[in-house]
């Protein structure tokens, strides 16, 4: 489920007062209607994405019209920004890169560090993690740089949500805390309500329930102390999540009730996607199984419009797993069938190559300079050696009195023995660095040694910490490819009842 800490504030200004701008937006022109714009875009673009989005790229026009490149910049982040939250995920990328193009070309760091959010943001959606880690640091080593603590608070967030939406919650709580440090320091009651509800959500994919629910608890609390209303969609769906794994049901079904009240009033699609497969979970687990399964199907048909796959992923399991509960076993593979197909699309092995070829790469040229360096060091230990053999001669040749000639023979002889040391050394490391490659070379092409895998669902850890399908990993270090089918045992598991018709069918088992 793809964490909501991310997305910006929701506007302060009171609904009467983005009216009232709106009313005054048609008797503006120029100047004044771009900053218009670009105003009402940033007040509205969390709560109504797809509003701020025509406000935006009708700025967007003006600004390439009038060569303002300062705004024209920002409503490219803007456009970008609101593609994201609209599920136009290749548009907002597109936008995104020109933003951060002209935001670099202008020298101006505040906006490139918006343009690299907005990406990430993006690239989190799509689950590319690696491509958003990559923009979130950026972003925060800018906005570092410039000393805006706030932005910076955001950019450890979304570092902070990359980490929890690729699985890794420890790395996820990490940055959380290194947030509470700096609210510390300097107070911002907005800031510790989203951090104290993305640490809550991140304990709670851990299964630490009741740890969850008191940071979730003291959100709220806080929330209605400061009569801020920002993240309470959020607030309400992490309180029902809770509670529906909690067992408290009436609970998980009010909170949840609200906070599709609040994504709806504001437009938010993808929270409305994960509300619905949250309240359709809520069903599987209260045996409430024939009503779950509507919802579920409505969460997967919204997710199909705005393009997010891991939601609709997630509402055919939750339909797979309604049907089976009720013993419709055709229904229940067909909706697995299609769940499997889109988890297909989304884990690619693209990335992990990538990642592997690279690392490759780093291993291959580090080896080579060492081996280069004990090659240097060999030729010169037997250049010395050479040069102190005629040296000798010369030596032995031009000394007339034996006892010169005994004393040069020892210093020559201490100096032949200290070279053929290093010689020794040189080929000693020059051995085990050959043999060390060939080793690395050997694990990249097949699987050796201890892999780190998952006890529930087994993926294996890399090298690089993230954690990858079984199959990806296995197709990447060996010429082994996969095909899907189900195991008796396994079909026995999972389809009891239908099994068990099938066997007093046939009178044997199938």
């Amino acid at each position: 489920m793809l964490c909501l800490g991310f997305i910006a504030a929701q506007a302060q200004q009171t609904e009467p007062s983005v009216e009232a701008r709106k009313a005054a937006l048609p008797a503006l022109k120029g100047q004044e209607r771009m900053a218009a714009l670009l105003d009402l875009a940033n007040g509205i673009e969390s709560a109504s994405p797809q509003e701020a989005l025509v406000y935006a790229q009708e700025g967007l026009s003006l600004a390439v019209a009038q060569g303002d490149r300062n705004r024209e910049a920002a409503f490219l982040t803007s456009t970008a920004y609101c593609s994201g939250q609209s599920g136009d995920y290749p548009k907002a990328i597109e936008y995104g890169r020109r933003a951060l193009a002209l935001s670099t070309q202008l020298g101006d760091k505040d906006r490139m560090a918006k343009a690299h959010n907005a990406l990430a943001i993006t690239y989190t959606f799509v689950g590319s993690y690696s491509q958003a880690l990559d923009e979130a640091i950026e972003s925060l080593r800018l906005r570092e740089e410039l000393g805006l603590e706030k932005a910076v608070t955001q950019s450890l967030n979304l570092i902070g949500v990359v980490y929890h939406n690729s699985g890794q919650y420890d790395k996820a709580l990490d940055y959380y805390g290194q947030i509470l440090k700096r609210i510390d320091q300097h107070p911002d009651n907005k800031r510790l309500i989203l951090t104290r509800l993305n640490i809550g959500f991140a304990q709670f994919k851990m299964g630490r329930l009741e740890e969850a629910l008191a940071n979730h608890q003291a959100a709220f609390a806080l929330s209605r102390e400061t009569r801020d209303d920002s993240y309470l969609a959020y607030n309400y769906m992490n309180l029902g999540m809770t509670y529906s794994e909690l067992r408290k049901f009436d609970l998980a079904r009010e909170n949840l009730r609200l906070a599709r009240l609040q994504y709806a009033k504001f437009n938010h699609r993808h929270g409305l996607v994960q509300v619905l497969n949250a309240s359709a979970r809520m069903h599987l687990l209260s045996g409430s199984y024939r009503q779950g399964i509507p919802i579920a199907r409505e969460a997967a048909a919204l997710a199909s419009v705005i393009n997010a796959r891991d939601e609709r992923k997630r509402s055919f399991e939750l339909i797979a797993e309604l049907h089976e509960k009720l013993g419709e076993t055709a229904e229940a593979y067909r909706a697995f069938k299609q769940a499997m197909e889109i988890k297909d699309s989304i884990y690619t092995i693209q990335e992990s190559n990538k990642i592997a070829e690279s690392t490759m790469k780093i291993v291959t040229i580090r080896k080579d300079n060492e081996i280069e360096a004990l090659k240097k060091e060999r030729v010169i230990a037997s250049l010395q050696l050479e040069r102190n053999r005629y040296f000798l001669a010369a030596l032995v040749l031009g000394l007339g009195t034996l006892g010169t000639a005994i004393v040069v023979m020892a210093v020559h002889s201490r100096n032949v023995r200290r070279n053929r040391e290093a010689l020794r050394r040189s080929n000693d490391a020059l051995a085990r660095i050959n043999l060390e490659l060939q080793e690395r070379m050997n694990e990249i092409k097949t699987l050796s040694g201890l892999l780190p895998i998952c006890a529930q669902c087994k993926k294996i850890r890399n090298d690089q910490g993230y954690w990858t399908q079984l199959e990806s990993y296995v197709s990447e270090h060996t010429s082994a490819t996969f095909s899907h089918g189900i195991c008796p045992n396994c079909a026995e598991d999972l389809y009891p009842e239908a099994m068990d018709r099938m066997r007093k069918r046939t009178g044997s088992t199938p």
